[in-house]
């Protein structure tokens, strides 16, 4: 860190100091405890003592030399003792992070940090869940110095696995940059995936850098599926192929994705470069930028893909077929833009505001299934191909599908060239970043006891200076609500976006309060934010509201909402709300973020309104949000026998309104998807609200309900209910894609 900014940042907190010593005499040395451990230098004093981690293990906040989107806080510094990963790069550090993983793990889960330095690797790492494996990540783009390095010196082999990282549910990898070190042009080695996702749900994979890989991210290779992998923010040079994915349900998220072979020839001191002209020649004759099977409604956006023989390849799944949606797709220099060799036709594929160029072809589509595109530049022409019968059983099913849809509605490509770029999308909006104190929760971890006095009296302490209330891992009841003062944030155990699943570890709030309140719309919320402050990192759930009354289908019990802003820059990022009525109303709340929240609410997941230049992006409504625990609740719901009868049709079909928009101005909504809800979408009287990337599957009734204003919506797909009812909106919607319904029309209204 600069000096001049160290000296400002001493400086305001040594004033802080003195205001509360004068005002507030009594906790003037709580306050100076709890906020301790700040960065590298200093990060053993005044640790607090938690329940269940040695003294080197209690959380606090790292110091990163590159700049991150959120205050890094760890759990466990894999350089510490008894860990001592070698960041030198000179011993073998494979054992020590492998045994850090697998403490945060036993620990309740957690971050893992690396500093910045080179960390050699030789075997295997995996990633347990709940679990975030972090580095000090400098985007390369920006210089290639890199930060956290790993020097993978594994064995070459041509078999796709044991990858270098494998990824368990509710994991991740943030900020590491991988070299290869035995990697030559002149002599290209094969080796396994850089990332693997071998199933379970909710894997990421963010700010990360793959130098010279051979293959990078592969997801479910076997039998397993997969649900709601995340790929932010991934760049790098691949000689094989740069993603590999199959078998995934609801519902996958790929942004900020960049495949270019500049990461290795421009690469930083210490690493063999050869010249970019070398990579490029062997990519185009040997490689494949995404190879991509049965991907379910998964969306993709801001993804660039140049110098591959093929750039994105559309194979046959391993339980069904590909159907998703593409937006600011780039792909250039290579032989065939996008070969569509499989997928589901009974519809297809959505792609819009994207660029497409193949020397030989832009696109092939060798099915009966339709690639719809709109706002799309197509360099070097398209191709129907010809259709490709496996066998004599993918014959007769091709035939089926001939005269059942017809030859009029059975087209391969529907393109409309309206241009689209006019419309523009920030992908690396972010939430406000509070100050760099850190206040540890010391409640009740096992569920037991009422944990609400003892976060408000953190949150309180931390009013004074801003900064982070941290609740590491376990399970706290609330039977009260709390505040979260202006530029304060409340934060769980996690890193990266987390779901309920198998043991359940993380950070769960236990929400017993605001059941059946007067005013269920506008009674305090569990967790009111003040100005600029936010929550992230933790899951909620309400033992007392499952839906499972026997005999009495659909009586579930109105309850507050789980989250309300009350001032600008508010934000919600990673976190699960299951078995609420009301999720998150974050109306009057300029400039509010939503980022990766996955649901279970029966009346209403997320409300935004009177306000401008909010953005939500990969969240999910699904009723398994509430059925996948390890919690043993009473009453509680069982997937396999009343998830249909007990939730989705007698409550969240008939009753959940998803988001809801209300006047709200310069809103934007991508990569989000639901399942079983009444209505994706209702909005009133909102203009330029803009929508992309959108999927809704057992629909109750109508997915975008519009009033008033003004809105745009991009690559809807649905399975069933209504497309859209408008009533005075000024409403624009390309690429809309339904199953057994591929053509219907672009809407202008009015025209």
């Amino acid at each position: 860190m600069p000096a001049k900014r160290s000296c400002r940042r001493i400086f305001c907190f040594l004033v802080s100091l003195l205001i509360l010593c004068i005002c507030f005499p009594g906790v003037c040395a709580d306050v100076i405890a709890e906020s301790g451990a700040k960065n590298m230098s200093n990060k053993n004093e005044s640790r607090l003592q938690s329940a269940g981690r040695s003294s080197t293990e209690t959380p606090c906040i790292v110091e990163t030399i590159y700049p991150a989107d959120d205050v890094v806080i760890a759990d466990i510094i894999a350089t510490d003792s008894p860990y001592s990963a070698d960041n030198t790069g000179t011993s073998d550090s494979t054992a020590a992070i492998q045994s850090a993983i697998d403490r945060c793990y036993e620990a309740g889960g957690g971050t893992v940090f690396l500093p910045a330095g080179t960390y050699l690797v030789t075997g295997n790492i995996t990633v347990r869940e709940y679990v975030t494996l972090r580095g000090d990540w400098q985007d390369p783009d920006k210089g290639n110095s890199y930060g956290t390095i790993i020097k993978a010196a594994v064995t070459s082999t041509a078999e796709d696995l044991p990858a270098l990282f494998t990824v368990l549910g509710s994991a991740g990898v943030m900020g590491l940059t991988v070299y290869y070190p035995d990697q030559d042009i002149e002599q290209v080695k094969p080796y396994p995936y850089t990332f693997y996702v071998p199933g379970e749900m909710l894997q990421s994979i963010i700010n990360c850098t793959v130098i010279n890989g051979y293959k990078g991210i592969g997801a479910c290779f076997g039998e397993g599926g997969h649900e709601m992998m995340t790929i932010d923010n991934v760049k790098g040079t691949f000689l094989c192929c740069g993603a590999e994915a199959y078998n995934q349900s609801d519902v996958g998220t790929w942004k900020n994705l960049t495949l270019s072979n500049k990461y290795w020839a421009e690469a930083g001191a210490g690493i063999k470069r050869p010249p970019r002209s070398e990579i490029d020649a062997y990519t185009r004759e040997n490689a494949t930028g995404l190879i991509l099977g049965d991907l379910e409604w998964t969306q993709f956006a801001n993804i660039n893909i140049a110098d591959y023989k093929y750039g994105a390849h559309i194979v046959k799944g391993k339980r069904i077929e590909f159907a998703g949606a593409l937006y600011n797709v780039n792909i250039a220099r290579c032989d065939v833009g996008l070969l569509v060799d499989a997928i589901d036709t009974r519809w297809g594929m959505v792609v819009a505001g994207s660029s497409i160029y193949g020397s030989k072809h832009s696109v092939i589509n060798n099915t009966f299934g339709v690639v719809k595109m709109t706002g799309t530049r197509l360099a070097g022409g398209i191709k129907t191909g010809k259709v490709l019968f496996r066998d004599f059983n993918h014959f007769i099913a091709a035939v089926k599908t001939f005269f059942k849809y017809g030859i009029a509605t059975n087209r391969k490509y529907i393109i409309d060239y309206t241009d689209l770029s006019g419309i523009k999308a920030d992908y690396n909006t972010v939430p406000c970043k509070p100050a760099e104190f850190l206040f540890i929760a010391d409640a009740d971890r096992t569920g037991t006891a009422d944990a609400t006095a003892e976060i408000q009296e953190k949150l309180d302490l931390a009013a004074s200076t801003g900064g982070i209330v941290y609740l590491p891992a376990g399970k706290y009841r609330m039977d009260g609500s709390v505040t979260v003062p202006p530029g304060v944030e409340l934060r769980g155990s996690s890193s990266v976006a987390t779901r309920d699943q198998g043991s359940s570890r993380g950070t769960v709030i236990f929400a017993y309060y605001g059941l059946n309140p007067a005013k269920p719309e506008t009674d305090a919320a569990l967790i009111t934010l003040g100005a600029n402050a936010g929550v992230r990192g933790i899951r909620f759930i309400y033992p007392n509201n499952s839906c499972v009354v026997p005999g009495a289908l659909g009586t579930v019990r109105p309850c507050t909402y789980t989250i309300r802003g009350t001032g600008e820059g508010v934000y919600a990022v990673n976190l699960a709300i299951a078995a609420s009525y009301n999720g998150i109303d974050f109306r009057g709340c300029d400039n509010h973020r939503i980022k990766k929240v996955v649901t279970c609410c029966y009346n209403n997941a997320i409300f935004a309104g009177n306000c401008s230049g909010g953005v939500m992006e990969g969240c999910l409504q699904n009723g398994t949000v509430m059925s996948r625990n390890g919690f043993n609740l009473p009453n509680w719901i069982d997937e396999g026998s009343q998830l249909f009868p007990y939730l989705f049709n007698a409550v969240t079909r008939v009753k959940t309104e998803y988001i809801k928009i209300s006047n709200a101005r310069n809103e934007t909504i991508y990569n989000c998807f639901s399942y079983g809800v009444k209505t994706f979408i209702n909005n009133t009287d909102s203009t330029n609200l803009i929508v992309f990337n959108i999927g809704a599957d057992n629909i109750g009734g109508t997915m975008f309900i519009t009033e008033g204003g003004s809105a745009c919506v991009i690559n809807m797909m649905r399975y069933n209910g209504n497309s859209f009812a408008n009533d005075g909106t000024a409403l624009r919607m390309f690429n809309r894609l339904t199953i057994d319904d591929r053509t219907e029309k672009t809407v202008r209204q009015p025209e």
